[in-house]
């Protein structure tokens, strides 16, 4: 009795585990989705998805594979009333089952991007297929236009996208990255989102759209980042250029590396910044408000054109208050930028809300105003870690 009763366990257990299997998908039928594209707007919408094709992954050399000219990716697009339904019409005209687990990049176009992209977020709240620490892009154009180049001398152009946010934001700090979480955070409360914006440069941008740009030690053309989008809640309503947008990741305490050059008449400096922290802080004042900036940085001297000696504290000083002048200018830059718009890029709002509530209530109505009218305090601290070598500059040696 016993005996059968362990016959009947065995047999009940592998039963569930064979019913497992009925929906088993094999690899060789998804269709993996390095990025997609948005365009269009509410009950017209365009997906665009770029696919990875497995046996154009081995390569010989450059982006092709080794047997044939292939591009390691293929883009197509879907329309419908939904951006569901785009997904759905997919199996319309794809052989295989698009997953999207692998997918980092999204790209939406301008157009969609002012005219609003609520759908967009819902979409991303309520689907789990949906990754939100994926990396959101505004195209200066249509998102399926971009999602169709290449960009030597990587294969998979999702993966490049990703990898030069990511240095920018590691060495340059022009244009941080922002996943959609933190997006829908930022639009979701009391201030404004900063999105990176990309850009097709050259004459003939059709040219990246074959694998023959890989063949080339120079690609005429190229995909870069030239712009920050501003979003109030989910339209973008504004554009940020270099020198604003790193004024502004001043401000968001978002600088991790980056150089800056000081220049006045035959006096040069160039500066790396290695390390920054920035506490910004609105100030109550009677009625209204100041914002104070307290930025502690750490960096080294990458070139100097000045004839002093580095070895003189009183050189190395001058240096460092050069750097300093250098970071208020750039701040300035940024938040002069964000107050002509009446944009708050930097989250003040938040600060005041949490700060003084009961203040909060009051001005929550007339906030823009209030905040173009708000005067700003600079304080900036600059260590220079290392002076370099030489105890003069190069110049004075040539001499």
């Amino acid at each position: 009795m016993v005996r059968q009763l362990r016959v009947s366990y065995v047999l009940f257990i592998a039963g569930l585990l064979l019913t497992g299997c009925v929906d088993r998908t094999e690899l060789n039928e998804l269709a993996i989705t390095t990025a997609t594209g948005i365009d269009g707007h509410k009950g017209d919408w365009i997906n665009t998805y770029q696919i990875i094709i497995p046996s154009a992954m081995t390569t010989g050399s450059g982006g092709t594979s080794s047997g044939a000219s292939q591009s390691a990716v293929h883009t197509f697009s879907t329309h419908g009333k939904t951006l569901r339904e785009t997904v759905t019409k997919s199996s319309l005209e794809y052989p295989r089952k698009l997953y999207f687990a692998q997918n980092n990049i999204l790209v939406i176009g301008k157009k969609a991007a002012e005219q609003g992209i609520e759908e967009i977020i819902d979409i991303y709240l309520r689907n789990l297929d949906s990754r939100e620490t994926v990396k959101v892009f505004i195209a200066n154009g249509e998102a399926r236009n971009f999602l169709k180049k290449l960009v030597p001398p990587e294969k998979i152009p999702g993966q490049a996208l990703e990898k030069i946010i990511e240095r920018d934001s590691k060495l340059g700090s022009i244009y941080p990255a922002i996943s959609m979480y933190e997006f829908i955070s930022k639009i979701s409360s009391d201030s404004a989102a900063g999105v990176p914006e990309i850009s097709l440069e050259g004459s003939e941008p059709e040219k990246l759209e074959s694998v023959d740009v890989f063949k080339e030690t120079s690609a005429k053309n190229k995909l870069k980042l030239s712009g920050l989008s501003i979003f109030q809640k989910d339209k973008r309503v504004g554009f940020l250029n270099e020198k604003e947008s790193i004024g502004v990741s001043w401000l968001n305490n978002q600088i991790k590396n980056t150089t800056i050059n000081y220049v006045d008449g035959n006096v040069t400096s160039a500066f790396l910044i290695r390390k920054a922290k920035v506490k910004v802080t609105p100030i109550k004042n009677l009625n209204h408000y100041y914002l104070n900036v307290d930025v502690k940085a750490t960096g080294d001297l990458l070139s100097a054109s000045s004839q002093r000696e580095m070895k003189d504290m009183q050189s190395i000083g001058q240096l460092q208050m050069q750097a300093a002048e250098m970071i208020k200018l750039q701040i300035q830059e940024g938040w002069k930028a964000l107050q002509q718009k009446n944009i708050d890029l930097i989250g003040v709002g938040n600060k005041i809300h949490h700060k003084y509530p009961k203040d909060w209530k009051k001005i929550k109505e007339t906030w823009p105003e209030e905040f173009a009218n708000m005067d700003i305090k600079i304080g900036v601290k600059m260590k220079l870690a290392r002076p370099g070598l030489f105890e003069k500059s190069f110049n004075e040696l040539l001499k």
